[in-house]
């Protein structure tokens, strides 16, 4: 799908907006909203998304989205490949200073590793990357268990 955007004009692609959830009511017996904000662990599937697409359409740029509360979650993004990673849930939920701390929170990274810019590491835990890129595979499980019979 981003190959299809990109080759139609598209310069850059958002990894994901939050999908509506529904929950049930069961004192009730009816259909409601669920939480409206992210949490913090949802960062994974963006996180696999963002490794694998930015490997494999290296000029589209993307931007991470769901789940980045904190300055590590920036930085994962980052490393995974992302260009920017959007914030939403964390600013309403712990206001507009979580910034200064995430910006914190990545300069510690970068003194830590060397790290001059953040082209330095940007798409350094890519899909094409790592060593083992299995681990962004969701179907590896299946590989694995497939060969097991044989």
């Amino acid at each position: 799908m981003v190959d299809k955007l990109k080759a139609n004009g598209a310069k850059g692609v958002v990894m994901f907006n939050r999908f509506y959830e529904p929950d049930i009511d069961l004192e009730k017996l009816e259909l409601t909203s669920s939480e409206v904000f992210s949490s913090p662990v949802e960062i994974r599937h963006t996180l696999r998304w963002v490794g694998l697409v930015s490997s494999e359409v290296p000029e589209m740029d993307i931007a991470a989205s769901t789940g980045i509360h904190d300055g590590k979650a920036v930085i994962k993004q980052l490393l995974a490949g992302a260009r920017v990673a959007q914030l939403c849930s964390t600013l309403y939920l712990n206001g507009n200073e979580v910034v200064s701390e995430m910006l914190d929170e990545m300069k510690e990274f970068m003194r830590k590793w060397n790290f001059k810019r953040i082209e330095d590491f940007r798409g350094r835990l890519s899909y094409k990357n790592i060593p083992d890129p299995m681990v962004y595979e969701r179907s590896q499980f299946m590989k694995y268990f497939a060969g097991k019979g044989k």
